[in-house]
């Protein structure tokens, strides 16, 4: 009898052990193939996000490359700032606008007007007409010469109210060609007034 109660203890332990072993052996395959998968998904999920991000570098190309349409909008921009700037003897824009030379020959006028008492009336009515006529580029340096017709009325009086240049009426035509100059890998974005010159026979 004893005998007996013996050999079912040996054979139930079997069985006990068997099943723990397959309870192990399912947790722990499952575990694997979980990390496997997480795996993949990580592999996937760091690759999309490569694609979809561009490098600085390439960020850095893109906006260091001339565009017509872009600099022509800052260009009369600037072409009106510097003309009001020269009419109300304002220094401060023109320095920052303009390249020394150029700033030097405006300075000259202003105080040529200021020791001889000459006051400017001026009004800008606004340009008509812009136009890119040629774009220079040494490595990153660019100089573009632009045209522009604009309408302004403009007069100078001497001190007492005689009108020495203009109409304080009419209304004038004006075309004047100006190069502006720029390193496009400077962090300067400022494009400097290099040149100036006005086309009195030019046609509109």
């Amino acid at each position: 009898m004893n005998d007996n109660f013996g050999y079912i203890d040996i054979v139930l332990l079997a069985i006990v052990a068997g099943i723990i072993i397959l309870r192990l052996r399912n947790v722990l395959g499952k575990g694997a193939e979980d990390s496997a998968i997480r795996a993949k998904k990580s592999i996937v999920v760091d690759a999309q996000f490569e694609d979809v991000n561009p490098s600085k570098a390439e960020e850095n190309i893109n906006l260091k490359e001339f565009k017509e349409e872009t600099f022509l909008k800052g260009a009369q921009a600037a072409y009106e700032m510097i003309v009001n700037a020269f009419a109300a003897a304002d220094k401060k824009t023109l320095k920052d606008l303009t390249s020394p030379e150029v700033y030097k020959s405006f300075v000259d006028v202003l105080d040529e007007r200021k020791n001889k008492k000459y006051v400017n009336q001026f009004t800008f009515i606004g340009i008509k007409k812009a136009k890119i006529e040629n774009v220079d580029k040494k490595d990153s340096f660019y100089t573009v010469k632009t045209r522009f017709v604009s309408e302004i009325i403009s007069c100078v009086k001497d001190a007492n109210n005689n009108i020495i240049e203009g109409s304080p009426e009419e209304i004038q035509t004006v075309n004047d060609v100006w190069s502006f100059s720029r390193d496009l890998n400077s962090d300067d974005p400022t494009w400097h007034l290099t040149e100036i010159a006005q086309d009195v026979h030019a046609k509109e």
